[in-house]
């Protein structure tokens, strides 16, 4: 039990240094595509930080795997670096008997990942898919960008700002064109703020110090008032449910489901815990080095795998979808040819004998 403790605890140190990095590269490259849709008025700064988190447990799907993978084959190359697991197999903990440890630490790790792949992910899914489109119905002037139009209550107010708070509040040389009852109406104003009604929740644009023009220039019933405050009130708009992705379908609706796509994506989840721990299985194959070769030897041909693996799990889950393969078999035979090369690693580094009897528990090798 202490060796055993001890492995875990290497690998459950590395692995939090591995799922921190990948998190961190994630939510970097999310992060700059959402700035640059609120950037572009397509998405408010309100609703980022949500949305990072949201998409973050639906990736855990994908980084918890590999994250696992990569923190077994960088803990044992160490280990065989520095003739830990030299020491290990004097002691009578070869090959076979490490698997059988990884082999727990995996089925643990892959309950946890059944759980985001099949209620948490999709979960989130759906609450990313509902927070855009409550954006979409709000984002009249929380989508202003500086310096460019805006049209909002379907194309009836065109907004214009020069500049903008950043709590985007507060606007700066502000121009709004009107269309009401087939009049045309300009307003200006130096200063505006957003306000929100609190006894009935209504939105106001509240322009300060300005002028508004009605009419057309020449004509007897063109006006020209100055006002010190005058406010124009925004409409609610409905929420309208957007088309959901199958990522946001509940589990239990894609298991009774018979379409192809459902399938698929439902093969895809279940997949997942089953890639956790085939990677995990994996990784202590290809972990084995001699101490000259350094810990990060087997490192590139760990990524190389795990590139062939995940494509061909994505190759499969398309042609499911486009009827090519029978769902029946699904993603099963990329699983099985990944665990006849587990088998074929362990026999060449053990011995068929050895591989057995281990497994069998009649000798350790």
């Amino acid at each position: 039990m202490i060796i055993e403790r001890y492995l875990f605890k290497e690998v459950l140190q590395t692995f939090l240094a591995v799922t921190g990095i990948l998190l961190v590269i994630y939510i970097s490259n999310r992060f700059i595509r959402f700035l640059s849709e609120a950037d572009a008025g397509t998405l408010v700064a309100d609703a980022v930080l949500q949305l990072l988190l949201l998409k973050s447990v639906n990736a855990l799907v994908l980084i918890l795997p590999l994250a696992l993978y990569l923190s077994i084959m960088l803990a044992f190359g160490r280990l065989y670096k520095d003739s830990e697991m030299t020491a290990l197999a004097a002691c009578g903990i070869g090959p076979v008997r490490l698997l059988k440890n990884i082999l727990t630490l995996a089925v643990v790790f892959a309950a946890g990942v059944a759980i985001v792949s099949w209620y948490a992910g999709p979960w989130a899914e759906e609450k990313s898919s509902q927070l855009l489109d409550q954006v979409a119905a709000t984002a009249d002037l929380k989508g202003l960008t500086p310096g460019s139009f805006k049209e909002t209550h379907d194309g009836k107010l065109v907004f214009y700002i020069e500049q903008l708070s950043d709590d985007q509040n507060a606007m700066n040389n502000v121009f709004i064109h009107s269309e009401k009852q087939g009049k045309q109406g300009i307003m200006t104003a130096p200063l505006a703020r957003y306000r929100i009604d609190p006894k009935t929740g209504d939105r106001f644009v509240v322009l300060m110090d300005g002028y508004r023009y009605e009419g057309m220039p020449g004509e007897a019933d063109f006006k020209v008032m100055q006002y010190k405050e005058h406010a124009i009130r925004l409409e609610e708009k409905a929420v309208i449910r957007s088309q959901r992705k199958l990522a946001a379908a509940p589990t239990t609706d894609l298991w009774m489901s018979e379409a192809l796509p459902d399938k698929a994506e439902m093969q895809w989840r279940i997949a997942m815990p089953v890639a956790t721990i085939l990677l995990a299985l994996l990784a202590v194959p290809l972990s084995r080095t001699n101490p000259r070769q350094g810990r990060y030897a087997k490192l590139f041909a760990g990524i190389l795998t795990y590139v062939i693996y995940s494509n061909l799990l994505g190759v499969s889950r398309a042609w499911i979808e486009r009827g090519i393969m029978p769902a029946s078999l699904g993603l099963w035979w990329v699983h099985a040819l990944l665990l006849i090369g587990i088998i074929i690693f362990m026999v060449r580094q053990t011995g068929m004998r050895w591989f057995l009897a281990g497994v069998f528990r009649k000798a350790t090798p």
